[in-house]
C-alpha cells in the first residue's frame, strides 16, 4: 500500500469476553455482538470514528477530481428503454433519463409521433426515495409504482391515474411489494407481498411471500391467492400471458428450483405446470400450447411444450445442447434462444415448432439478459403476435444498450447506443482458461487496453461471485470504465457455484462443496500472476453480496494472493446468517449451522471466525449498506473489529458504510458515483496508481 503521511488512529471497538455461544459441542466467541446493534449510540459513534479515518485517507488521495470526472463521464448518459404498449391509439410507455437526471423517469407517448409526456419523475422526490418499479394498466389509464425510503428494499405501492396525475387512495396489504402483474380489463392487479406486521411470529417479518390480488376502489382487503402454507422461505412471482386468460404464478427456492402454475382468470381455478420443487422453470402461453423452459432432466436447460388441456406433460421441443439455456422470448412468432456460452450470450432463433432457422449476430461478445428476483429475465422482448423484435445489449466496454432486430434483413438497428466516452476500439475481451486446484478448468475474462504489456507491472482488479446460480456476464459498469481509462486491468474469474456452465457448474461449490468456488478463485489470482499480468502487491480483490463472502474468505485462506480486498454488502457470519431477515432462505445454498456437518463446515471458512493474528492479510476495506435487507450489514462491522483487534500484522481494515444505502448502493446517480470514486480512491491508494487528468 502507498505509505500515507501520518499513522492512522482507529477507534478501538470493546470486546465483550462473555458474548458467545455453543454450537455441536464448540464454543464460539462472538465478543463483538453488541455492534450489531446498529442503532445503539455506542455502535453510532464507533461507526461515526471509522468511517472518519477511512476518508480522511480516500478524500487525500491525489487526483481523486479526476476520477470523479472520469465516472461521472461514464455513467451520466442518457438512458432509453423499449417502448411498452398499453392502451388505445399506439398509447405507449417507457423509461427514459437525460446525462443530468439521478434517477429514471417513466414517460408516456399518447400516440405515435406525439411528443412525451412525464408521468412520474421521482427527481422531484426526495434523494432518499427510490422508484422501484412501474406498471401501467393495459388501458394505459393507471400506472401501479413501487416506492421505497433509504434504499430500494420494502418498497409500497401506489396508484397514479395518467389523465390527472393525482395518487388514487389504494393501499394494497402486506409488506415489501414486489412483482407486480395488472388483471387484462385493468380493474386491479396481482402483486408479491409478505404478510402485514402482527400476522406473523416475530421474525418471520420476511417470509411467507405470497401473491395477493388487489381490487382498485375496493375497501375490502387484498386477496391471497397464491403462496406456500409449508415453507417459510419461500418467494413468489407473477405475470399475466399476452393471450389476457392466466396469471402465471411462480413460487421460488431461492434460485434452486421453482415450482409454476397458471391462474385461469375466467374463473380462478389453479392449473399446475410445473407443481413439483425440482428445477428451475420458465412458462408462456402461445396459444393453446405451452412452452416451458426447464433444467428438469436436462442441467443445461431445454424448452418444451404442452397443451393446455394436459400442461404437465411435456414435449421437448428445443433439446439440451452444449451450452446452457438461459431465456426462450415467443416474439412475432418465432423463438428467440438466448444461450450462455462460456459466460456470454449467444441468441438462435427457432421456428415455432423448434425447427431452427438462425443465429442473431450480436455488435460483439456481451449479454443479453439480466438476473432478477424471478430468475433470469430475456433480453428479447416484443409480442408474440407483434412485429417489433427489441433487444438489449452491453458488453464491458458498452454501457446498456437497445437495438431493433429487423428479421426480414437479418440485422440489428441501433435504437439507442448511449455514448460514454469510452472509445472501445481501444480494448479487448479475451478469455482465458485455467486450472482450478482439483484440475478443473476455469474460464475468466479479462479486458485491458490492446497494448498492454506483460511487463508483471499492471494493476489488476478481479472479481468473482460463485453461488446462487448467478453467472458473471459481461456488464459495464461506469466503475470499469474509469479504471481501464486509468490503464487497469479487469479480470472476472467465472468460478464454481455460479450458473454459467449450467446446474452442474453451481451445484459443484453449494453446502459443502464450497471450497471449490474458493479454489477457484485463487486459482485465478496465481494465474494473473503467472501469466504475467500483475504481482500479488498490485492485484485487488472486488467482490459484492455472495462475491463479498468469497473475496473475504479467499483474503483470509491465501494472504499472499492480493494486495488488496474491497468487500462489498458480504456475509461474513456464517453461523449466524440465518437469524437475519430473509437470510434463512439461503441455507438451501449454504447450509445450515444446526447441521452438524454443514455447521462444521460453515465454522471452518466462516470469515468472522477464521482470522488468524499469526497471518499478514492485505489492506482491505468493508462496505455495509446500513440499510440492506439482503445481507447483514453489521457483518463488516464486527468483521472490521476483529481484524484491527487480532490481524494486526496485516492491514490496514477500512470500514466505508454506505448510508441511505441498501444493497444495491444508493438510491441516486449522485450517490453511486460518489461511491465509485471512494472505491477506485481506494485501488488507487493500496496498488499506488496515479490518477491523472487523462482518466477523463
Amino acid at each position: 500500500m502507498k505509505s500515507l503521511d501520518r499513522p492512522l488512529v482507529f477507534p478501538t471497538a470493546r470486546r465483550d469476553p462473555e458474548s458467545g455461544y455453543t454450537l455441536h459441542g464448540r464454543r464460539f466467541d462472538d465478543p463483538y455482538a453488541w455492534l450489531e446493534r446498529l442503532d445503539s449510540p455506542e455502535t453510532q459513534a464507533w461507526l461515526a470514528a471509522q468511517e472518519a479515518v477511512t476518508h480522511s485517507v480516500l478524500r487525500a488521495v491525489p487526483g481523486r477530481e479526476a476520477l470523479r470526472a472520469s465516472v461521472a463521464r461514464s455513467a451520466r448518459y442518457a438512458r432509453r428503454s423499449p417502448p411498452i404498449p398499453a392502451g388505445p391509439h399506439g398509447r405507449e410507455f417507457l423509461w427514459q433519463a437525460d446525462a443530468s437526471d439521478d434517477k429514471l423517469k417513466l414517460m408516456l407517448r399518447r400516440r405515435e409521433g406525439a411528443p412525451l409526456e412525464t408521468v412520474l419523475d421521482p427527481n422531484t422526490w426526495a434523494g432518499n426515495e427510490a422508484l422501484v418499479f412501474a406498471v401501467p394498466s393495459p388501458d394505459g389509464a393507471r400506472v401501479a409504482f413501487g416506492k421505497a425510503v433509504g434504499s430500494t428494499h420494502d418498497a409500497l405501492i401506489h396508484v397514479l391515474d395518467v389523465e390527472t396525475g393525482r395518487l388514487l387512495p389504494d393501499r394494497p396489504r402486506g409488506t415489501s411489494h414486489a412483482s407486480l402483474a395488472w388483471r387484462p380489463d385493468s380493474s386491479g392487479f396481482f402483486y408479491a407481498a409478505c404478510p402485514e406486521p402482527g400476522e406473523v411470529p416475530a421474525g418471520d417479518e420476511a417470509h411467507w411471500n405470497a401473491i395477493y390480488e388487489h381490487r382498485l376502489g375496493s375497501g375490502t382487503p387484498a386477496r391471497r391467492v397464491f403462496g406456500d402454507d409449508q415453507v417459510k422461505e419461500y418467494w413468489c412471482s407473477v405475470k399475466v400471458s399476452e393471450c389476457r386468460r392466466f396469471a402465471v404464478l411462480s413460487k421460488w427456492d431461492y434460485v434452486h428450483a421453482n415450482a409454476v402454475f397458471l391462474l385461469r382468470l375466467a374463473d380462478d381455478v389453479l392449473v399446475p405446470v410445473a407443481p413439483a420443487m425440482r428445477s428451475l422453470n420458465q412458462v408462456q402461453v402461445i396459444g393453446d400450447s405451452l412452452l416451458i423452459q426447464t433444467d428438469l432432466d436436462a442441467p443445461r436447460g431445454r424448452l418444451c411444450v404442452a397443451s393446455l388441456t394436459a400442461p404437465t406433460e411435456w414435449r421437448t421441443l428445443i433439446p439440451e445442447g452444449p451450452d446452457t439455456l438461459q431465456t426462450v422470448a415467443g416474439v412475432g412468432g418465432r423463438l428467440y434462444a438466448v444461450y450462455s456460452h462460456a459466460a456470454s450470450h449467444r441468441v438462435r432463433i427457432h421456428a415455432e415448432d423448434g425447427t431452427y432457422l438462425r443465429d442473431l449476430v450480436l455488435p460483439a461478445l456481451g449479454s443479453v439478459n439480466r438476473n432478477e428476483g424471478e430468475g433470469i429475465v430475456s433480453g428479447i422482448s416484443g409480442a408474440w403476435s407483434g412485429g417489433e423484435v427489441w433487444v438489449s445489449f452491453m458488453s464491458y466496454v458498452q454501457a446498456p444498450s437497445v437495438y431493433r432486430y429487423d428479421y426480414a434483413a437479418d440485422r440489428l438497428v441501433p435504437y439507442h447506443v448511449p455514448d460514454v466516452g469510452l472509445d472501445a476500439s481501444q480494448y479487448v475481451t479475451e478469455q482465458v482458461w485455467y486450472e482450478s486446484l482439483d484440475g478443473t478448468r476455469v474460464s475468466m475474462f479479462l479486458v485491458h487496453r490492446e497494448d498492454v504489456p506483460r511487463d508483471g507491472r499492471q494493476p489488476v482488479r478481479l472479481s468473482g461471485y460463485g453461488g446462487f446460480n448467478i453467472s458473471v456476464e459481461p456488464r459495464f459498469t461506469a466503475l470499469q470504465a474509469a479504471w481501464l481509462k486509468l490503464g487497469g486491468v479487469l479480470a472476472f474469474a467465472n468460478v464454481r457455484g455460479g450458473g454459467e456452465y449450467g446446474r452442474a457448474w453451481h451445484e459443484a461449490a453449494i453446502k459443502t462443496r464450497r471450497q471449490n468456488a474458493f479454489d477457484d478463485y485463487i486459482a485465478a489470482a496465481r494465474w494473473l500472476v503467472s501469466a504475467g499480468y500483475t504481482t500479488p502487491a498490485r492485484l485487488a480483490s472486488r467482490g459484492n453480496s455472495n462475491g463479498g463472502l468469497l473475496v473475504a474468505v479467499t483474503a483470509l485462506q491465501a494472504p499472499e494472493a492480493f494486495g488488496a480486498v474491497f468487500c462489498r454488502a458480504p456475509t461474513l457470519d456464517m453461523l449466524r446468517f440465518p437469524s437475519f431477515g430473509f437470510m434463512s432462505s439461503a441455507i438451501v445454498e449454504y447450509g445450515s449451522p444446526e447441521d452438524p456437518i454443514e455447521g462444521a463446515y460453515l465454522a471452518g471458512y466462516s470469515p468472522y471466525h477464521n482470522v488468524r493474528a499469526d497471518r499478514p492479510y492485505p489492506v482491505m476495506t468493508f462496505v455495509p449498506a446500513l440499510n440492506d435487507r439482503t445481507a447483514p450489514p453489521h457483518d463488516p462491522l464486527k468483521m472490521v473489529a476483529r481484524l484491527q483487534a487480532e490481524g494486526t500484522r496485516g492491514g490496514p481494515y477500512f470500514l466505508l458504510p454506505l448510508r441511505d444505502s441498501g444493497h444495491g448502493g444508493g438510491t441516486t446517480l449522485t450517490a453511486l458515483i460518489e461511491q465509485d470514486v471512494d472505491e477506485l480512491s481506494f485501488y488507487c491508494q493500496a496498488l499506488d496508481v496515479a490518477p491523472s487528468e487523462t482518466a477523463r
